[in-house]
């Protein structure tokens, strides 16, 4: 649990499911307005919660921020045994699918990604809130890390700096929140295809063909039989 929210040590399904309301909340304050617009006291309402008693589950408005982030991550990383299982012995399966669990993650929480894509970046930079921040991100890093270095030992992925290789999944699947009008009138279904496309292109290697890290936009080469 992120050290910046507080729990109740006696009663953890009671701060699991006022975390779950706080979050869900949030979520839909942040439709309806800007961040710095809503107040703690509209989400605590929102939630059905007490103005002051949400005092007991955050210290204040900038972990709802935190919150986002690790309640996004969870209902991610609650998927992955099954999405490994899917994959089979391929990465690049798992990957692909990774990114379209991390897609309808984003498309669910669609404003509120947007909010913490903005704002949790400045946040980050604050020394109080930066360790709840890498608490929250580092295992959905550490998961698109894992499959990426999986393909490569495998044969089947290639990129040559693993960090980038995360950064640009990421933001290929976020750029479906950020887009904003630059997307209007695309529907999911066709970004998505898009963003495959893009990956299976860039990363992905034929079997039996050997990545070569030298190289920084390698062209997949066919072995002749």
């Amino acid at each position: 649990m992120p050290v910046a929210l507080r729990s109740v040590p006696h009663d953890d399904a009671l701060v699991f499911q006022r975390r779950r309301q706080i979050f869900l909340a949030a979520c839909r304050v942040l439709e309806r307005k800007s961040f710095h617009e809503a107040s703690v006291k509209e989400f605590a309402l929102e939630a059905g919660i007490a103005a002051g008693s949400i005092y007991v589950y955050l210290h204040g408005k900038d972990e709802i921020l935190v919150l986002i982030a690790e309640s996004m991550v969870s209902e991610l990383i609650e998927q992955l045994p099954a999405i490994r299982e899917r994959g089979g012995d391929d990465p690049r399966r798992e990957l692909v699918e990774m990114m379209r669990a991390i897609l309808d993650v984003i498309d669910r929480y669609r404003e509120a990604f947007n909010v913490l894509h903005h704002e949790g970046r400045y946040l980050a930079r604050r020394p109080r809130y930066r360790s709840a921040m890498a608490a929250a991100s580092d295992p959905y890093l550490a998961a698109v890390g894992g499959v990426l270095e999986r393909g490569r030992a495998a044969g089947l992925i290639n990129f040559a700096d693993l960090k980038s290789a995360v950064h640009i999944v990421h933001m290929l699947c976020a750029g479906w929140a950020t887009g904003g009008r630059a997307l209007a009138g695309i529907d999911k279904e066709t970004y998505w295809r898009e963003i495959a496309g893009i990956i299976e292109g860039r990363f992905f290697l034929p079997e039996r063909i050997k990545p070569n890290h030298n190289r920084h936009a390698p062209e997949p080469r066919r072995v002749e039989e």
